[in-house]
């Protein structure tokens, strides 16, 4: 998909559809249409007297210019009230656009205005790169299976902002985007197409983008005695992979991700509504793959290194069994209470790895890492866990800046105390069953960061939907690519 910047009167430049975003209530003709709606006869302002369209959040009016200036047609979309009106809003009308111009009005190409609308907290550029951002992720769809009537699908092929000053945060708001749809894909993809070492396939592609990658396979692993890891694997008949990418100078932040490519609980197996999702369990993997992407597209000053294990958890004659005792790359054992909780066992050897062998300054994980999360906070925010104060701030300011929200849990002693075992060092489960279990897979994950600043998002709720909502179409939703790359960008603050 193309998108640009046009300098232009609206009245002056062809397109099929311009989209103009009004606050409610929207009874006079803003002055970007004044000029247009002269043109017109009135017709923005016979709609707006008639309470045709009020500007109301999600309202839309269609208005066909009849061919008295070159563009086609002007899409009237509401904001709302003004004073609720912020960046993330925006970025959701956005996203609306996108889609209401496909879905309803049929057309592959259009033009916005939407960055034009003034927010009292968002400069010009915040508010271009916000409609990119919005935009591109509105436009998203998977479609690569469909084969029956093909061509009647119709796919957003163009979009351009009209304005000045702003192209700069226009292809920034599109890489960030384009990088959470990558994301969206790998989720998606269906497991049979996306097995360990193709995912690796994908981060080994980044080196085009000067970033150095380090793919290990099955023997490479052995050797660097990741045990929990192939634990994991030995139920599976494809091989796992451990990969480092690594991009930039300076102070090292170290993205550590969960790539389960496909999960069906292993012997303690999920049941049947629960495992249909369970391609999109290598989120983790896939956001630290795209933000490594993003802040090589953006050339941002920073080093930063990407860590995922990539493996399947399938039920296989040798799979590893409840009331195992696993080895691990730090030298602590786990004892196996449900081979459900496998993201954690191998998350442990990737954050062990991490922090003796990478050293970096900090290291932020993410996983769709227990439903426990989903049933706490739903699929409106992540929860953020760690042992840093001031690194889990800037996470939670970066989420609230980019729409891509978290949520600080509490980590008291107590949920320790839970992951304590009488056979192992560390149990894979709480001792007390469906009792805080997205804090107690955290305390467990703290066993393997020692010393080094370190802050785990639990993605399980955000990462897939099972609804459109504005820019988010159903399925992968990319969520953590736009919170991670601000936060790297800003890492000085």
């Amino acid at each position: 998909m193309k998108i640009g910047v046009l300098d232009a009167r609206l009245e002056s430049f062809k397109t099929e559809l311009i989209v103009v975003g009004l606050f409610a209530p929207s009874e006079e003709v803003p002055d970007e249409l004044k000029s247009v709606d002269v043109r017109l006869n009135g017709a923005i302002a016979h709609a707006l007297k008639g309470k045709e369209f009020e500007g109301e959040w999600q309202q839309f009016r269609l208005v066909s210019t009849l061919d008295k200036i070159p563009a086609k047609n002007i899409l009237l979309l509401g904001l709302g009230k003004k004073e609720d009106v912020n960046l993330e809003l925006l970025r959701r009308a956005a996203g609306l656009s996108a889609k209401i111009v496909r879905d309803f009005c049929g057309i592959t190409e259009f033009s916005t205005t939407l960055h034009n609308v003034e927010l009292l907290d968002a400069s010009k550029q915040e508010r271009a790169q916000a409609v990119a951002e919005g935009s591109v992720l509105g436009a998203y769809q998977f479609i690569k299976y469909r084969t029956v009537d093909r061509q009647k699908i119709k796919v957003i092929q163009s979009i351009t902002l009209v304005g000045d000053g702003v192209e700069p945060s226009v292809k920034k708001g599109a890489v960030l985007a384009e990088c959470e749809n990558l994301v969206r894909d790998l989720a998606n993809e269906p497991a049979s197409n996306l097995k360990p070492e193709q995912l690796a396939d994908v981060a080994k592609e980044l080196e085009k983008l000067g970033v150095k990658v380090t793919v290990y396979d099955k023997k490479g692993i052995e050797k660097l005695g990741l045990a929990a890891l192939l634990a994991v694997n030995r139920g599976s008949v494809n091989e796992p992979r451990f990969v480092v990418m690594e991009y930039g100078s300076g102070k090292k932040i170290a993205l550590v991700g969960k790539g389960l490519t496909f999960d069906a609980g292993g012997l303690d197996l999920k049941p049947d509504d629960s495992m249909f999702t369970m391609k999109h369990d290598m989120c983790g993997a896939a956001v630290v793959i795209a933000a490594v992407k993003a802040v090589a597209l953006l050339k941002l000053k920073v080093h930063v290194i990407g860590v995922f294990v990539a493996t399947e958890n399938m039920p296989g004659m040798d799979a590893y069994k409840p009331g195992d005792i696993v080895q691990t790359f730090s030298g602590k054992t786990i004892e196996v209470v449900n081979t459900d909780a496998e993201g954690r066992i191998v998350l442990a050897d990737a954050l062990a790895y991490t922090e003796k062998v990478l050293k970096p300054d900090a290291i932020i994980d993410l996983a769709t890492l227990t439903g426990a999360c989903v049933v706490a906070l739903g699929n409106v925010c992540a929860g953020i866990i760690g042992r840093d104060k001031k690194l889990i701030e800037h996470l939670i300011k970066s989420g609230n800046v980019v729409g891509e929200r978290v949520w600080e849990l509490p980590f008291f002693k107590d949920y320790h105390e839970q992951v304590k075992s009488e056979v192992a060092d560390v149990r894979n489960l709480g001792l007390i069953p469906r009792s805080g279990g997205a804090i107690t897979a955290a305390a467990f994950l703290s066993m393997f960061v020692e010393k080094t600043p370190w802050a785990h998002i639990d993605i399980a709720g955000t990462s897939w939907s099972d609804a459109d909502l504005d820019y988010v179409r159903k399925g992968g939703t990319g969520f953590g690519v736009r919170l991670l790359v601000h936060a790297l960008e800003n890492w000085g603050e």
